[in-house]
């Protein structure tokens, strides 16, 4: 958790600016670079000192999310454009790039609208498992709802860049290893738009409804194990709410002053 914002703060600064490299200027890319390293590092910050992990920040994460499975779906289409030397098709390569984007994320949502229409006392069925009126609280979804998982995103991820290396050195030219590896690149992406990203927001919604109609905001199950953690980061003291300081006080601490009884 403590290594988040930094990870996040490399994808802003390397990942999502040279995602970009195949069809702006380098210089424009550079420009760019430290104001996508600073959003991602902000959020990165926010997420590991203060977030609820309420469906309002969850919101948030979507549209980080977007920008960058979007950049790399835009690296998939304007790189093969690049090796063609084609530079009048740039507008092409970014509207398939979108429609591809757009389309995995319109399934994805669709299809989770569908399985959370069914509802009992106005609640999604397929909801239930995770919300706790009472508490107004989120358990983690179950597994077998999942979406994918960030270490499955990161291999699909890793192994479309990583392609052209492994093929090359097995005797393959330059030109086969991007025809091969951009379309791999671009499955990966939408696929993780499809079964992850997409049914992401149909949830958001459909949790920011409860929210609006109990006229309280959810938050996850987990807080309190959170907070234990985030009190023992070296920026605790400073970026932590003051709530979340305050609960490391033992339960007895109110005891302390209390004359033992004879």
């Amino acid at each position: 958790m403590k290594g988040t914002p930094v990870a996040m703060a490399i994808a802003g600064v390397l990942i999502v600016p040279a995602m970009w490299a195949f069809l702006l200027a380098p210089r424009i890319v550079l420009a760019v670079a430290p104001f996508t390293g600073l959003l991602f590092l902000l959020s990165g910050m926010h997420m590991t000192y203060r977030s609820r992990f309420s469906p309002g920040e969850a919101l948030w994460s979507f549209v980080l999310a977007l920008i960058f499975f979007g950049s790399l779906l835009v690296a998939s289409t304007t790189s093969l454009v690049w090796r063609m030397g084609r530079p009048e098709l740039h507008g092409v390569a970014v509207a398939v790039a979108a429609a591809i984007g757009t389309g995995g994320l319109l399934l994805g949502y669709l299809a989770e609208r569908r399985r959370l229409s069914p509802s009992k006392e106005g609640i999604p069925v397929a909801l239930m498992p995770i919300v706790d009126l009472e508490q107004h609280r989120l358990r983690p979804l179950p597994i077998a709802g999942s979406p994918p998982t960030m270490g499955r995103v990161a291999f699909l991820a890793a192994l479309a860049l990583n392609l052209p290396l492994l093929l090359q050195l097995n005797g393959l030219q330059r030109d086969d290893v991007l025809w091969l590896a951009m379309p791999v690149l671009g499955a990966a992406v939408t696929y993780v738009l499809t079964t992850g990203i997409g049914p992401s927001l149909a949830r958001i919604q459909a949790l920011r409804a409860l929210e609006r109609r109990t006229g309280q905001r959810f938050t996850t199950s987990r807080i309190e194990e959170l907070n234990a953690m985030r009190r023992g980061l070296w920026l605790a003291r400073w970026l932590c709410r003051a709530d979340d300081l305050k609960a490391a006080a033992p339960a007895s601490a109110g005891l302390k002053g209390a004359r033992p009884r004879r």
